[in-house]
């Protein structure tokens, strides 16, 4: 299982909690970017995305809680190693290609009450599907069960080498149902951060 951490819970001392994910034995760092109107909170401008890869030593997994496709392009000029959109915001392939023409891994994010009907048409394309088990824009939610039975059915569709990861409510004890579900990786936040020592918890979720 491999493990992104978020970073959205330690937003106050940021450079610290970068450099704990560095010294960890975590695959990637995440990143939440919201515009305050795909979701109510506001974090991660474009300056910040930066100032975390000038000190990040880890890939970053950049997900894009964003309703405008010029946003997403100016993050995709950061080249991270994922960078992931939303389906609801989806009309047409053409943000996929650009991002992918750039070299970069393309993610579709999915919140917990979308169909996933709406990911079919773009499977083929992409190199992710982000499950979202809480509604997005804010850390801390518990975990929703029903995300399980939607990524079971998904799968049965998906390519076999598009990566599933699941971002909300991630834990100790929620991680036994991704696994359950055949999930590749999982997004943790104040389940890793919280602690003093973060690759013991990350051990926990692999």
């Amino acid at each position: 299982m491999k493990v992104s951490v978020s970073v959205l819970s330690e937003y106050d001392r940021l450079i610290a909690a970068v450099k704990k994910v560095n010294e960890s034995t975590a695959d990637f760092i995440h990143v939440d970017v919201m515009d305050g109107k795909f979701v109510d909170n506001e974090k991660f401008s474009v300056e910040v995305v930066k100032d975390i890869i000038s000190i990040s030593k880890k890939p970053l997994d950049v997900h894009l809680m964003v309703k405008d496709l010029e946003t997403i392009k100016k993050y995709a000029l950061l080249k991270p190693e994922y960078l992931t959109f939303h389906v609801e915001v989806l009309n047409d392939r053409g943000i996929i290609d650009y991002v992918k023409k750039l070299g970069i891994k393309v993610g579709l994010a999915i919140n917990p009450e979308t169909s996933i009907n709406e990911l079919y048409p773009y499977i083929d394309d992409v190199d992710l599907i982000l499950f979202m088990s809480v509604k997005p824009g804010y850390g801390g939610q518990p975990f929703k069960e029903e995300v399980i039975d939607k990524i079971k059915s998904f799968k049965k569709m998906a390519p076999s080498d598009l990566v599933i990861s699941v971002d909300g409510g991630i834990n100790d004890k929620t991680i036994s149902l991704c696994k359950y579900a055949g999930c590749d990786m999982v997004v943790a936040g104040s389940f890793i951060t919280n602690s003093d020592n973060y690759d013991e918890k990350i051990r926990e979720l692999r």
